[in-house]
């Protein structure tokens, strides 16, 4: 059944207090949110006699939560934010000694100061492939490094998702992905699936359900299944086994898997995070957390060579944001 577009009314910023009440309630639930589309929020209105407006995607997708929150602790003395991962500890000596190096070093300025590659620089790319191999597990992949896993995450829904596509987040979900599936597409396209009770884990029982139903009924399945291992924001470590689970059940109806490892290391007492590949699974990475480097934006995607990314239409899209800022790749 297709989706209505929802009515025109414009949305006008909530107060704070008012705003944090309006945290769609599948976030933090498994049943409400199985199956249901991310809530429909009010357009934009009739533009009569206004151009300077911005686009109804952006009105409609939903305000950052961190963004509510620093409102919220300026607004409230004595209020102590856990909305954002901020590490207390500073990047490697070693990564700070290296940068010092190469500031002084002029064949290193000359690269600085140049264009460079798209995909990133060819040495760190090959360093982050033997790494990929080493601990992920991960062969015959190749690398395209963004400023950040946020903006991996923004160019593999601009390349891999049409406006009338839909991805699946499973609650309790990463709140930025949410938003940027609602800007480069449209909040009807945000699938919402609960987790499993008493884990927190992706349901995958729901996941197949939904896929056999739509292929049943001969109605298009998502485009795109996400998930966030470890999970954030609980922490949750997904097992190997359900993961490939999620993967088979994606491969065989056709959808991209894309996977958040942004807290790869953050994991405890005897567990091993693990990952999958194939042609229809995007990995994302990050130095953020794990290397204390929040303010380097650094991060990068993991694909396999023959999914046919690095090619064609969908390169120029993996590309479109990074030459905003060239050379910093």
């Amino acid at each position: 059944k297709r989706l209505g577009r929802g009515d025109t009314t414009r949305r006008q910023r909530a107060p704070v207090s008012s705003s944090i009440n309006h945290i769609p309630s599948t976030l933090g639930t498994g049943g409400p949110g199985h199956g249901k589309t991310s809530e429909r929020r009010p357009g934009m209105a009739a533009r009569a006699g206004r151009t300077t407006v911005p686009s109804t995607r952006i009105v409609d997708t939903d305000d950052p939560i961190v963004a509510q929150m620093r409102r919220l602790v300026q607004a409230v003395e004595g209020t102590a934010s856990l909305a954002q991962g901020i590490v207390y500890y500073p990047p490697p000596e070693q990564v700070l000694a290296r940068v010092r190096a190469a500031l002084d070093d002029p064949a290193t300025q000359k690269v600085l100061n140049s264009y460079g590659a798209d995909e990133g620089l060819l040495e760190l790319r090959k360093a982050l492939c033997d790494k990929l191999a080493r601990e992920n597990g991960l062969d015959d992949v190749d690398i395209f490094v963004t400023h950040g896993a946020q903006q991996a995450f923004a160019n593999v829904v601009i390349s891999l998702m049409d406006p009338d596509d839909e991805a699946v987040l499973f609650a309790p979900y990463y709140f930025n992905h949410k938003m940027a599936v609602q800007m480069c597409c449209r909040p009807e396209s945000v699938v919402i699936g609960g987790y499993q009770e008493g884990t927190l884990r992706p349901d995958v029982a729901w996941l197949e359900e939904l896929l056999l139903a739509r292929s049943r009924d001969g109605v298009r399945p998502p485009k795109m299944v996400v998930v966030v291992n470890p999970s954030n924001p609980t922490g949750v470590l997904l097992p190997k086994e359900e993961l490939q689970e999620i993967s088979d059940l994606c491969k065989s109806h056709g959808i991209w898997l894309v996977v958040d490892n942004t807290y790869e290391h953050f994991v405890y007492d005897g567990n091993e995070h693990s990952c999958v590949g194939g042609r229809h699974v995007v990995n994302i990475f990050s130095f953020s957390k794990a290397f204390g480097m929040m303010g380097w934006r650094q991060g990068y995607l993991a694909y396999d060579h023959d999914a046919g990314l690095a090619e064609g239409d969908a390169s120029l899209a993996l590309r479109s944001l990074d030459e905003a800022n060239p050379g910093l790749g």
